[in-house]
């Protein structure tokens, strides 16, 4: 019990690190570029044919809409190894809806991003779940960064409000580095630490929620992250 609480304290301790400042990186730097799509085709570009939901190509970005029937969120899964990364679109909401990134490890997910209107936050996925998925589908990759501490259950590692217009482009970076991970949009940044987060991905996901909105996507641009020197 003594070990189980310290770990959990360690973790909450961990979780409460963050920083809300301006600009565009702000604690780490591209390097090389591992990612480009303008959406300049009609058709959907390969690396994004993989998903559910109603998705196409509209006015030169890429639309998503929930559907019903599909029982989950709209997504397009982008297979991509890799571990420290930068993220970086633009995004636009139309209707009622909001947008996230997933981060995975074949169809386990690490963690997430959600932006909505009022608030945008970073998420730690459970680890139970991922550590089952893993071992089922072999695809484990000899780490353990809990040490088998596996009952912490998703949650926000941290959120901060923002303030987004519908039907308007917002620029939108996501850093990860180690285990820390943070978004940004137009310029307000949200971030959380978790030591979970240092394990290698090999895709990541845009999701769209909402039977009545959009997410739209364009711009996207993946490098990998490298640390700021001070």
């Amino acid at each position: 019990m003594l070990k189980k609480a310290s770990l959990y304290l360690l973790s909450l301790m961990l979780c409460a690190f963050s920083s809300f400042a301006g600009g565009k990186q702000t604690w780490a730097k591209p390097g090389k570029l591992l990612l480009e799509e303008n959406f300049d085709s009609s058709e959907l570009p390969e690396l994004f044919t993989v998903g559910v939901g109603d998705w196409s190509i509209v006015d030169g970005a890429l639309r998503g809409r929930q559907l019903a029937a599909d029982k989950h969120s709209a997504f397009r899964k982008i297979y991509l190894d890799h571990k420290d990364v930068i993220y970086e679109y633009d995004m636009k909401l139309v209707g009622d809806g909001f947008h996230q990134l997933l981060i995975n490890w074949g169809l386990a997910h690490i963690a997430k991003c959600v932006v909505r209107y009022d608030s945008a936050a970073v998420f730690k996925i459970r680890e139970k779940g991922k550590r089952e998925q893993m071992a089922r589908l072999k695809h484990d990759q000899g780490l353990d960064p809990l040490k088998g501490e596996w009952d912490e259950k998703t949650f926000a590692m941290n959120e901060t409000e923002i303030s987004i217009e519908e039907g308007k482009w917002h620029h939108v970076v996501i850093e990860l580095l180690d285990n820390t991970l943070s978004l940004t949009v137009d310029g307000k940044t949200v971030r959380g630490q978790h030591v979970g987060l240092s394990e290698k991905k090999n895709n990541f996901g845009f999701q769209a929620g909402g039977f009545e909105s959009y997410t739209y996507i364009d711009n996207v641009r993946v490098y990998e992250a490298v640390p700021k020197t001070r």
